[in-house]
């Protein structure tokens, strides 16, 4: 086995472990686009002999750093995403030559910024504008949606749902602006991976408008079902179904900007 595919499995190994022990999931999120990113450059990668420089003594000392993060807490919280992040980093510098490396720990330094930046006052006020925003402009597309394609009579005030004799809440977790975020930061990279010209670029991106409607259109089936087959089907599809949609929305979508930016 190449070091390179051992890294890699070791990097899905530490992502999983952390997510496993904290569930938190920017971790899966930042780990999994790590892995790609890693995978999609491995060519790039070169081995370097490991001696006591000092390339390998900063790895060592991130890899050191990095279980502060999950006793201290940054705010309120510990910071599991960023002692992800200082291991991979540090494991890197160890194992590889920078100059094939840079994309991937470019990733590891925006996860590491965005966990620590995250945990400020003024960042969380920032999100929970944002936020509330999504909602509003969500709740209002799922309104449209029961008023134009439904006879199911589900009944529908600001960002609450009444399906049958219960009631569902559009809250900040159902909003879309984590899938929101995480498409900008998927494409961003993709952007870079593939040199994009500014036509294929503008097509990525552009294409995070449509995450909008997507939710909106995900939450209002989670209505239907929720209306003919109970709420408990409800919640059992509330998290599988959106993660089905924002996967085979991305792939498609990809591979329509991708071939249409060849034109």
């Amino acid at each position: 086995m190449k070091k390179t595919e051992a890294f890699i499995i070791t990097t899905l190994t530490i992502t999983g472990i952390l997510f496993t022990l904290y569930r938190t999931p920017f971790t899966i999120y930042m780990g999994l686009l790590y892995t790609l990113v890693l995978y999609t450059t491995r060519e790039n990668l070169k081995d370097r002999k490991i001696k006591p420089d000092p390339q390998t003594i900063t790895g060592i000392i991130l890899i050191l750093t990095a279980p502060i993060f999950l006793t201290i807490k940054i705010g309120e919280y510990t910071s599991p995403s960023t002692t992800h992040a200082l291991i991979l980093a540090g494991l890197s510098l160890i194992l590889f030559k920078i100059n094939g490396s840079k994309t991937s720990l470019t990733i590891l330094a925006i996860e590491a910024f965005t966990a620590i930046i995250a945990k400020t006052q003024g960042f969380k006020t920032l999100v929970t504008n944002l936020s509330n925003t999504f909602v509003d402009i969500t709740s209002h597309l799922v309104q449209e949606l029961i008023k134009l394609l439904s006879n199911t009579p589900i009944t529908m005030k600001d960002n609450t749902a009444i399906v049958r004799n219960s009631i569902v809440i559009i809250g900040s977790g159902c909003s879309g602006l984590d899938a929101f975020i995480l498409y900008l930061l998927a494409a961003s990279i993709l952007i870079l991976l593939r040199k994009s010209n500014k036509k294929e670029a503008s097509l990525l991106i552009i294409g995070s408008l449509g995450i909008i409607p997507l939710n909106a259109i995900r939450i209002y089936t989670l209505l239907l079902i929720g209306y003919h087959s109970g709420i408990s089907f409800l919640e059992l599809f509330h998290s599988h179904l959106g993660d089905l949609m924002f996967i085979l929305y991305v792939f498609a979508y990809w591979r329509w900007a991708l071939k249409r930016s060849k034109n």
